[in-house]
């Protein structure tokens, strides 16, 4: 949990900035848009006469704070990053041009880029510590803003079953359903899915290479995808088909996007954020994520990670 000290400063910074620049990642996720329109959507209701921006990609077709402004109005403005590690991830280039910046998030730290860096490495998802935030400020959280959090929090705790899931996590979690958050259309929303990305797993899922020490990797190529016409958060839920496997130790997707090979790494019992450091990435324990130059790089990540199995260190270890 946050402390009450960096709760009250978050606040107190709102209170001085008239324009409010609200930052997340590239190739968002639900935890960063959630985070990102839940906290804009907590302002908007507690504060008066603020200029509220958030730019970049969306995942879905809300359009709420994506207002263009001006080079004026960002030096002036308060800048607010939510759910980023390091600056070279965020989706704003201009991110460091405003007044002061606050980083929020819940990653190992790896950056300390902001004026202000408040982190919460124990919370399952961003939004968790914007939806403690508002708790602890005893803020207004209208329906828009608990469903945005929710659906954050959701996500990134896989429906409350990953690790760090914490009673800390559920009191969020409740205050969010009883300020009107809708929790049968937030999962209709979020977990039913299309033929189309169902064909799209079962094919990603024919493509997994599994090592005997169980070590599982699906490589993924724009040439894999383009047929299905798919978002980039589609083609990343190919991910999801090697958890839950008793054989599976490690797993991880690497997906071509752009020219640029993103790695998706996840276990349940093993420090995969140790390997993906070496790999130009970060994140959590049992969840990373890295880039590599090449897929001839593919090799080399697998042998670190037997040799990180060999080590017998998993995360029960070393409670």
């Amino acid at each position: 949990m946050i402390s009450k000290r960096d709760a009250k400063l978050i606040s107190k910074k709102i209170s001085e900035y008239d324009n409010i620049v609200i930052v997340k990642h590239q190739l968002p996720d639900w935890d960063a848009q959630g985070s990102a329109m839940g906290l804009a959507h907590l302002i908007e209701e507690n504060w008066i006469n603020k200029n509220i921006y958030i730019p970049g990609a969306r995942l879905n077709d809300d359009q709420n704070f994506a207002k263009n402004f001006d080079q004026n109005t960002l030096s002036k403005a308060l800048v607010i990053t939510v759910d980023t590690g390091n600056s070279s991830r965020l989706d704003f280039d201009q991110w460091n041009q405003g007044a002061e910046i606050i980083k929020i998030d819940h990653h190992i730290p790896v950056e300390n880029y902001g004026n202000y860096n408040i982190v919460d490495v124990e919370a399952v998802a961003a939004a968790q510590v914007i939806g403690m935030w508002a708790i602890m400020m005893k803020l207004k959280i209208s329906k828009e803003a608990a469903e945005n959090i929710y659906t954050g929090i959701s996500t990134d705790s896989g429906r409350f079953l990953f690790d760090r899931t914490s009673p800390e996590t559920m009191e969020v979690a409740k205050t969010l359903l009883m300020a009107g958050a809708d929790l049968n259309k937030i999962n209709k929303f979020l977990y039913v899915g299309s033929l189309k990305q169902r064909q799209w797993t079962n094919y990603a899922f024919g493509k997994m290479q599994l090592t005997k020490s169980g070590i599982a990797h699906i490589i993924l190529e724009e040439k894999d995808y383009k047929k299905f016409d798919l978002s980039y958060d589609e083609v990343k839920s190919a991910l999801s088909t090697m958890a839950g496997l008793n054989e599976i130790k490690i797993w991880f997707a690497v997906i071509e996007w752009e020219g640029i090979y993103k790695v998706s790494l996840r276990s349940r019992d093993y420090d995969v954020n140790s390997v993906a450091i070496n790999y130009n990435g970060g994140g959590h324990k049992l969840a990373s994520g890295a880039k590599l130059k090449d897929l001839n790089e593919v090799k080399k990540l697998i042998a670190n990670l037997e040799k990180l199995l060999k080590t017998k260190k998993g995360i029960e270890n070393e409670k």
